[in-house]
């Protein structure tokens, strides 16, 4: 994630009309095939209507132009907090084509079933996925959600292509009665003159912290692929570091990435190692299940802060799969304390650059970083400007 921070065109960045120049240094990351952009809604006002991203490296002369349209707000209709963009092919100026979705969520006939929280979801196919987005805003989640209730909701996002492959769905754990109890979700790719398949995906499990396994997002198959998804166990063994203050008592949360597939986030909630977890030179493992990742070329590793000791040393992150290990050098802090900001950290595989060029092309520029021009267009219309803190990711 990259903070946009300061403007080399306007002193008040994110403006209405604004088209905003950013120069940042990054590694040499390739063709860009999407980029994510979204604020933190900071601020009182926080609606912003982005117009599109351009995103150019002069010195290799490459140009990228990301269309939006979109409003990037938590309050908007039909609007979220940060929104995935795809660029136009510069030869013809074609869009990547959007399809609609009939989503359909069913929750369960059980007591305490129904839950006040954001519902969220993300859907996948062979070779891409949609944003990430909620299923309706405050205004419109009224009713919903409840015991027993059969809610339907109509989103244009990306095509995925014929055949879903999975779905993400949870909640932000926001509000009176979060504890969630859901019996299925079905869904439907809506296009003219198709005919539409019906892809269930069957859950019959809480999304809450305090029941079940505590996880409030899961994965989900449609019944009619689960035979052609087996799940893979994995060893994970976190190393904490052997310096003062080193351990924590916060809680610590891994979301894994490989080319076939990633995680959710998940809790290392259970130490199969020692009962007191994640302290001074230290090593916990645990158990993950999941689809077949194949290579793991990188994890996100955060803390919550919460515990009387909340700084954490880490110095390594081990991930099994039975044939071969993955290695995750950290040795940092993830405190607020130490000098340091962060609680998250990314950490790529040690062996990645030499393993990913196989299957992505890696520059090879001498130069340790590249430099990148991010010219941001604000739209015209009244109120487009925001004054949160944006931020941008680059995906290749």
């Amino acid at each position: 994630k990259i903070p946009l921070v300061k403007s080399t065109t306007h002193k008040n960045p994110f403006e209405r009309g604004n088209a905003d120049l950013f120069e940042i240094e990054n590694i040499d990351v390739g063709q860009l095939k999407k980029i994510k952009i979204g604020h933190d809604d900071s601020d009182l006002l926080s609606d912003w209507l982005l117009e599109r991203v351009e995103i150019n490296i002069p010195k290799l002369g490459r140009t990228w132009i990301f269309p939006c349209d979109k409003w990037i707000s938590k309050t908007k209709k039909n609007a979220q907090p940060e929104v995935e963009l795809y660029p136009i092919d510069m030869s013809t100026g074609i869009k990547p084509s959007n399809i609609l979705y009939e989503i359909k969520v069913y929750t369960s006939k059980i007591s305490g079933a129904g839950t006040d929280a954001n519902v969220y979801i993300q859907i996948y196919g062979l070779k891409k996925s949609t944003d990430q987005i909620m299923l309706c805003n405050k205004t419109e989640r009224q009713g919903k959600f409840q015991m027993g209730s059969i809610d339907t909701f109509l989103h244009e996002l990306e095509d995925v292509g014929d055949n879903i492959e999975k779905i993400r769905i949870g909640h932000d754990n926001r509000g009176f009665d979060v504890t969630w109890h859901l019996d299925r979700v079905e869904i439907r790719r809506l296009i003219k003159n198709q005919e539409s398949k019906i892809y269930i995906f069957r859950c019959n499990r809480w999304f809450a912290k305090d029941k079940d396994d505590g996880f409030i997002v899961r994965d989900l198959i449609p019944g009619n692929f689960i035979e052609e998804k087996p799940t893979k166990k994995y060893i994970v063994d976190v190393y904490t570091g052997d310096k003062l203050g080193s351990g924590t008592d916060a809680n610590v949360f891994l979301t894994m990435y490989g080319y076939k597939d990633d995680t959710n986030e998940q809790e290392l909630k259970y130490s199969q190692t020692n009962t007191d977890k994640f302290e001074r030179k230290q090593i916990d493992r645990f158990l993950i299940e999941s689809p077949d990742l194949g290579y793991i070329y990188k994890i996100k590793i955060r803390q919550d802060q919460r515990g009387l000791l909340d700084s954490w040393f880490l110095d390594k992150v081990e991930i099994k799969d039975g044939q071969q290990t993955f290695v995750f050098n950290c040795d940092q802090w993830l405190a607020k304390d130490k000098g340091y900001s962060t609680l998250e950290r990314i950490l790529y595989e040690k062996n990645c650059r030499s393993s990913i060029s196989d299957i992505w092309p890696v520059s090879h520029s001498t130069d340790t970083h590249t430099p990148y021009n991010i010219q941001i267009q604000i739209d015209e219309a009244p109120d487009a400007g925001t004054s949160p803190n944006v931020s941008i990711h680059l995906f290749v």
